[in-house]
């Protein structure tokens, strides 16, 4: 007998753990399956949101093409291209004059950002080598550098 009760405790056991084992699978199975539901939630999302997004480039397309439909555009088309005027209108002219070349300044501050521009990216293309060069050995020809790029002048 005392051998019945040895057999008996390990059947229990193994039907234990194959227990446990089937119902880890079905957790894992059910986990699976719920992750596999969220990604294609995000999915439908994504693609609902593209579809927004066509649809209104759709519309958008429809608005352009009933103006450029209309009487509207064909007269604005004919009076800007064609240079055609209907009865009663007058047409007018605006012409803007030439900056005075005397008076003209180089130094506008547009003018002085691309400079500016064009000095740092100077220096972020320079190898690091260079950067220490001109540090170590050439500091004088640093603010040449800068003023000619800034200012446009060249020291000598």
């Amino acid at each position: 007998m005392p051998q019945n009760r040895d057999i008996e405790p390990i059947s229990k056991q193994l039907t234990i753990v194959i227990g446990l084992t089937v119902v880890g699978f079905m957790a894992f199975g059910l986990a699976l399956s719920f992750y596999r539901n969220i990604l294609f939630e995000k999915t439908l999302e994504d693609l609902q949101a593209e579809n927004n997004k066509i649809a209104d480039k759709i519309q958008q397309g429809y608005t352009d093409l009933e103006y450029y439909q209309s009487t509207q555009y064909k007269d604005k088309f004919a009076k800007e291209n064609l240079n055609r005027i209907t009865r009663g209108e007058k047409m007018m002219i605006i012409n803007t004059p030439a900056p005075d070349p005397l008076l003209a300044t180089d130094n506008t501050a547009e003018d002085m950002e691309r400079r500016q521009a064009a000095y740092t990216e100077l220096l972020s293309q320079m190898p690091v080598i260079e950067h220490w060069k001109l540090y170590l050995f050439h500091r004088d020809r640093i603010a040449d550098l800068e003023s000619a790029l800034v200012n446009g002048a060249v020291k000598r």
